[in-house]
Order: structure tokens, then C-alpha cells, then sequence
């Protein structure tokens, strides 16, 4: 047992012990008896129209975004896809400017012609996965160092995915699930012509913004839309005039006929990451080591850029996706803490690790295995405590804080890497094609100015919160000359650096010249930071090795110990399904928030005077003129979004929501406030999953936007509406 855990876990359901809401299930590994529950529930279709690697499956119609930032979901024979505004909203901002500004007016291509192309956007299949721990585990023994065996699991790894990518055809990886005592194969195909289609202006797909960040009642119209384009042959290709819009296996047919509480309700999607086994000792570290930092940091980051985003509508297009990403995360660990607190998550996790303890010491053989465990996980979080909140602190402050140092990060590795490269090959064209591409992007969305004035406030956080002796010296960092003159340092900066404009930056990346790049001050200045960045990830290294042996070994034990339990593995970007039912909370004493919101909500918010509650013109015609076609409620109402228990977490943006019969009903685009420890552990009574309606989506594509041929071109059911 020491390395193996065996499938009957996946395949036995204890129904008194672990809620069936709880668990992101790998559909590759349900078991009979697990989708005997779920027709309980109320699923209606045979299992095998869900997930199925020989037949088309609903698990064809649905992919991952850009290697795991969110989900989406093929609706239509021509690759039409559907996803959250959010997953889209750096493509629109990328596409908008002050005399198109599709952020604030909306985008709707009215042919294939003008659907927008978006270098570096992927969608990928997930064609078959494979169980390949055994092949994995044969070359382990128990004399090998934790060093060792994992260069061995690294080269079986590469073996085992060489050889699939040869015989498939397809694009081969491993990864494995519950901290490394199991390993999964996954084949999968990633297409990256995707291409805009559709998105409605900010005030309808960020409706409620930072205010009602992972909050209900929810009124927020999130969704976009895109096209998945392939070869004419049908294989990924690169964007390309003639390529032709890919045709799935599967595309999801959309339901009209509404939502009820205590209806059933499926998700399927790639949730990211979630750290459901964590100890208490990584609960507090989080709790009191990392979000703070990121939202003292990110806080600063945001007041700076939305002093700048107010006074100028050219840098609000450039700074919007990078604000609201950093507000989002800046949002969840305020949230996240609140509720660790709240939730006395800390003291749980205690608790189990007590339990734990009590189920070692009662067996020598246990022991033996088992009993130093905790204590050296509980040690190695202790030593390494200075240095998770210093690398953190240099993480949000001066490697990814400011644009200057990404842009430094960026071209350094570019240019060595050409300048190694035969000038005029293909791989040579290749590259800089590529650096050129990435820099684009980069300088469309900077401004010196605003980024000058980041440095200065992101220098003083990290020479005042990080030790002397874990951080780059302020003389070394500054100058004699700067020290304590953090402004005039980023002026001079600023000044004497080439980074801040692209004109010689592409000149230096076409030149390869490595000898103009390392003497630029600003390239100096990054590679001073991240030089010591790299010390501090390597010292925690030593720490982590034992500490994650480990954590493996508390997982085992933990399963071994509660085996009539069904253990599903950590999110970790791979396909889940999850099953659950619309439906009501309490979310504190008296209070009650119901299961659907209208578009009534949206008016009582604009009521508020909130800058974040805007809305158009158009949209204020539509409501008042109760103009909602056959997208109403049976009362006349128009409905907007609703909630279920649907166990989900950051990746599944986007998710299909289904009904009983596999149809879509709405998209999943956020977690409540309540349970912002999800990742961390599932909050039975408080959790849900915040859904959009599709018949909202329809409304607004119909009658707002009037595109009939998406309308026209989208799979609707109207038999029960």
C-alpha cells in the first residue's frame, strides 16, 4: 500500500459518509454505483452520452481554455463556442481601442469575415485517458531517495508520453492526482485558430464588477462567444485565411424549458486547482503568510491603476484585463480568510490531523509507517515560513508587479535563445515570429507613466516587508545614489532603460545582440530580482522535498484509514463532473436568498447610483418595454441568473450547466461569497455554484444585439418551453 492506491476507492460510494454533492469526479472513473446515485438524483440519459472514448460523447462538445484558465463548450455543428465574458475579456480588450471599443460597446461579427483572430488562444479535446500507475510504480522502491524517485517517475513520464504521442497522434501528458500516489495519461488535441465572435458590452458582462465579485444575488450577464477554426483537413492549425470552422463530435443542445428549485444539475468542466488535503500547517500559512501579502500588494497595484484608468479612456483599454484579473484574485483571498475564520477551517483540519494520529497510534505497523508524518510536514512549514512569504512578497511585487520587469523577463530569453539560433532556419523565423507575437501584446497594454509610478510604490513594499538577509540589498538594487529615493531611482530608471520602448526592443530581438541586452540597467534590474528569487525558491526546495513525501504518505494514510469513504483526487485542470441541484441558502441567521434572479435586479442596482451598476440605453428600452420574445418567464419576467451545490472551483469559468437530459440551461461563472474556502474544503450547507441562465444569453443575442444568425445557428430545444 505504500505507493499504490487501488481504483476500488474511486468505485465504492459510502452514501451516509461524504455528501454526493462534494467531489469534482474524474467521469473517466465513475463507478456503477456512483451513477446510480446520480439517476437518483434525477440524470435521465445513459452515462455513456456523458463520457465515452469510442462514441461521440457530451465530453466532446466541452474544452479547456487556454491549458486550464476556464471552460467552454461547442453549441452548434460550425464550432460556435460558448464561455464566460470573463474567459474573454482579455481578447476584447485586446481588440478594442478608443474608436472601437468593444469593452464598452460590445462586439458582434456578422459573418465569419469578421470574426476577430486571437493569437495564442487555444481550445483543447480531451480524446482518452489512461491509468498508467502501475507502469509508474514498477520502477519504484522503497530504498529510493525522494531526489531520485522523482528523476525516475520523470523519466518513465517522458517515456510513457513519447510513446503515446507516436502511436495516438495526439499531444501525449501525465499528471498525477492525490499529491503523486496516482498517475493518469491524458490524450488530448489542441486547436489554436479561435476566433471572437460575440461578447456584450462590460455593462451587461461585468454588470455589478468589484462590488458584486462572488456575490448573490447575481445579475450579471457573463458570456462571450468564439469560433474554433481548423485546416481544411480538420487538423489544428494556426490561424489562416483558409482555414474552415471546426466541426466537434458532439455540440450541446440548449433547453428553454426553464429551471425549478431542486431541479437536477451537472457540470462539466476543468476546475484548476484545489488543495482539499491540505494540512492544517498549509491553512495557516495561507491564512496568515500569503493572502496578505497578495491583497496588500494587489490593493496598492489597483488604487494606482484606477486613479490612471479614470483620468485617461486610453489607459482604462489598456489597464482593464490586467485590473480585473489582479482584482479578482485581490478579492478571493479577502474572501478566502474571511471565511477560514468564519469556518473555523483551521481548527477542522486539526481535528482530522488528531484523528489521524489517535487511528497511527493504535497499530506498531501504522506507526512505523506513519507516525512521523505530520510532525516533519508541521517542521518543514515552520522552517520555511520566512521564506513563503518572501517569495510572495518578490512574486506580486517586483517580478510580476510591474510591467517593466515582464517585459525584461520577456525579451532576455528570447534574445539568447536566437542569438544560439542558425539566422535564416525555420526555427530561427519560428522564434521570433513568436517573440514578436508575445512583445506585441505586452507594449499594446503599456504605459511608462502609470508603470513608473508602480515601480516606485512596488519597490518601497519589498525592501520594507522582506529581511535584509532575504532579499536583494537596497545599495545593490538602487545605487549609493538612490538610496531611500525610490522616486527619483524609477525616474532614472525609466530614462536610461530601451525596455520602455518597442521600436528598439524589436531591433535588439532581430540583432540577437546579447551584449546590448545585458548592459540595459533595466534588464540589470530584473535579473537582479529574479536572481534572488530563484535562491529563495531553491532554499524552499530543500524544505518542500520532504514535506510533499510526506503529504503523499498522509494521503495514503488517509484513505487507507477512511476506506469506506469515495475519495475523489484534487482539481488540477483535468475534465471533472460534477452533480447537484438548483436550489435556496441560508446564508446567515434570518436571512434567505433564493435560487433565480431577474432582470428587475439589474434596475434595483442602477437605483443604487454604484458606478459599478450601468447600463445601456438599449437595454433600459428592452426592460421597459418588457420586450423579452420567448426567453420570459411563464409571469412575464425576463430570468437572469441562478444558483446550485455544484462542487466547482477556478477553471470551470465557463462550464456547461445541464439538466437531467444533458441540455444546457446556463454557463457556471463564480463561487459565492460565503464559501470562499472551497478550494480549500466544501461547505456542505453554504457552498454554490453562481450559473447564468441561457435564456438570458439567448435574450441578449436576440433582441439586444439582434443576431439572429447565432440564434439561427445555435441547437434549440423549444419542445417544453
Amino acid at each position: 500500500m505504500r505507493y499504490i492506491i487501488t481504483i476500488y476507492l474511486f468505485s465504492f460510494i459510502f452514501l451516509s459518509g461524504l455528501q454526493a454533492d462534494e467531489g469534482m469526479w474524474l467521469p473517466f472513473l465513475m463507478s456503477n454505483s456512483q451513477i446510480a446515485v446520480m439517476q437518483q438524483r434525477g440524470l435521465e440519459i445513459p452515462f455513456d452520452t456523458i463520457y465515452n472514448e469510442q462514441d461521440p460523447s457530451l465530453k466532446d462538445a466541452i474544452v479547456s481554455l487556454d491549458h486550464g484558465s476556464c471552460t467552454g463548450e461547442f453549441i452548434s455543428r460550425e464550432g460556435l463556442l460558448l464561455t464566460n465574458h470573463h474567459c474573454g475579456y482579455e481578447e476584447i480588450q485586446q481588440h478594442s481601442s478608443i474608436s472601437h471599443n468593444y469593452l464598452e460597446d460590445g462586439f458582434w461579427a456578422r459573418n465569419r469575415s469578421e470574426e476577430l483572430p486571437n493569437p495564442g488562444k487555444t481550445a483543447t479535446l480531451l480524446i482518452e485517458a489512461h491509468d498508467i500507475t502501475d507502469q509508474i510504480n514498477k520502477n519504484l522502491s522503497e530504498d529510493l531517495s525522494e531526489k531520485r524517485r522523482q528523476s525516475v517517475i520523470d523519466s518513465v513520464i517522458t517515456l510513457i508520453e513519447t510513446e503515446a504521442a507516436l502511436k495516438s497522434g495526439y499531444d501525449a501528458a501525465v499528471k498525477p492526482f492525490f499529491k503523486g500516489n496516482t498517475w493518469f495519461l491524458f490524450l488530448t488535441q489542441t486547436y489554436s485558430d479561435v476566433r471572437l465572435v460575440g461578447a456584450p458590452p462590460s455593462s451587461i458582462g461585468k454588470f455589478g464588477g468589484e462590488t458584486d465579485n462572488y456575490m448573490w444575488p447575481r445579475h450579471t450577464g457573463d458570456f462571450c462567444f468564439f469560433r474554433v477554426y481548423c485546416a481544411p483537413d480538420g487538423s489544428p492549425a494556426e490561424y489562416a485565411a483558409e482555414n474552415i470552422p471546426f466541426r466537434p463530435k458532439k455540440h450541446l443542445n440548449i433547453s428553454l424549458s426553464g429551471i425549478q428549485e431542486n431541479d437536477y444539475t451537472m457540470v462539466l468542466g476543468y476546475p484548476g486547482e484545489t488543495n482539499r488535503f491540505l494540512t492544517s500547517h498549509g491553512v495557516e500559512e495561507i491564512q496568515s503568510a500569503i493572502n496578505p501579502v497578495i491583497t496588500e500588494v494587489r490593493g496598492i497595484k489597483q488604487d494606482i491603476w484606477k486613479k490612471e484608468m479614470l483620468a485617461s479612456p486610453d489607459v482604462e483599454i489598456k489597464y482593464a484585463a490586467k485590473y480585473s484579473q489582479s482584482s479578482n484574485y485581490w478579492k478571493y483571498s479577502i474572501g478566502q480568510n474571511m471565511g477560514l475564520t468564519k469556518l473555523n477551517t483551521l481548527e477542522q483540519r486539526k481535528t482530522e490531523e488528531t484523528e489521524f494520529k489517535k487511528w497511527v497510534d493504535a497499530d506498531s505497523s501504522r506507526i512505523k509507517q506513519w507516525s512521523k508524518t505530520l510532525p516533519i510536514i508541521q517542521a518543514s512549514y515552520l522552517l520555511g515560513r520566512n521564506l513563503t512569504e518572501a517569495e510572495h512578497i518578490s512574486y506580486e511585487t517586483l517580478i510580476t508587479g510591474t510591467d517593466l520587469t515582464l517585459i525584461a523577463l520577456t525579451v532576455s530569453p528570447y534574445v539568447i535563445e536566437l542569438s544560439m539560433t542558425e539566422k535564416n532556419s525555420d526555427a530561427y523565423h519560428s522564434l521570433l515570429s513568436e517573440a514578436r507575437t508575445e512583445l506585441r501584446k505586452l507594449y499594446r497594454d503599456f504605459d511608462a507613466r502609470v508603470d513608473q509610478k508602480l515601480l516606485t510604490k512596488m519597490i518601497g513594499f519589498y525592501l520594507a516587508n522582506i529581511p535584509e538577509n532575504l532579499r536583494v540589498a537596497e545599495e545593490s538594487l538602487l545605487g549609493k545614489k538612490f538610496i531611500q529615493k525610490h522616486d527619483a531611482f524609477s525616474a532614472q530608471l525609466f530614462k536610461k532603460t530601451m525596455l520602455t520602448d518597442s521600436t528598439k526592443i524589436f531591433e535588439l530581438i532581430e540583432k540577437a545582440d546579447t551584449d546590448l541586452l545585458y548592459e540595459d540597467p533595466g534588464l540589470r534590474f530584473a535579473h537582479q530580482v529574479l536572481a534572488n528569487y530563484y535562491q529563495l525558491v531553491g532554499l524552499q526546495e530543500h524544505f518542500d522535498v520532504q514535506k510533499n513525501k510526506q503529504i503523499r504518505k498522509y494521503i495514503e494514510g488517509k484513505m487507507i484509514m477512511d476506506s469506506h469513504h469515495d475519495f475523489y483526487p484534487d482539481a488540477n485542470s483535468t475534465m471533472r463532473i460534477t452533480y447537484g441541484q438548483i436550489n435556496s441558502y441560508y446564508p446567515k441567521n434570518g436571512v434567505k436568498y433564493k435560487h433565480q434572479t431577474t432582470l428587475s435586479g439589474v434596475f434595483e442596482k442602477v437605483a443604487t447610483n454604484n458606478p459599478d451598476y450601468t447600463v445601456s440605453q438599449r437595454l433600459q428600452e428592452l426592460y421597459d418595454q418588457k420586450d423579452y420574445g420567448s426567453y420570459a418567464l411563464k409571469d412575464g419576467r425576463m430570468p437572469l441568473c441562478f444558483i446550485t451545490d455544484n462542487d466547482i472551483s477556478g477553471g470551470n469559468s465557463g462550464s456547461p450547466v445541464l439538466d437531467k437530459k444533458g441540455n444546457l440551461i446556463g454557463l457556471a461563472f463564480d463561487s459565492n461569497w460565503e464559501a470562499m474556502t472551497g478550494d480549500l474544503t466544501f461547505e456542505q450547507d453554504l457552498q454554490k455554484c453562481i450559473c447564468l441562465d441561457i435564456r438570458y444569453i439567448l435574450f441578449i443575442v436576440d433582441k439586444y444585439a439582434k443576431a439572429s444568425h447565432l440564434i439561427e445557428e445555435i441547437s434549440i430545444d423549444n419542445s417544453d418551453a
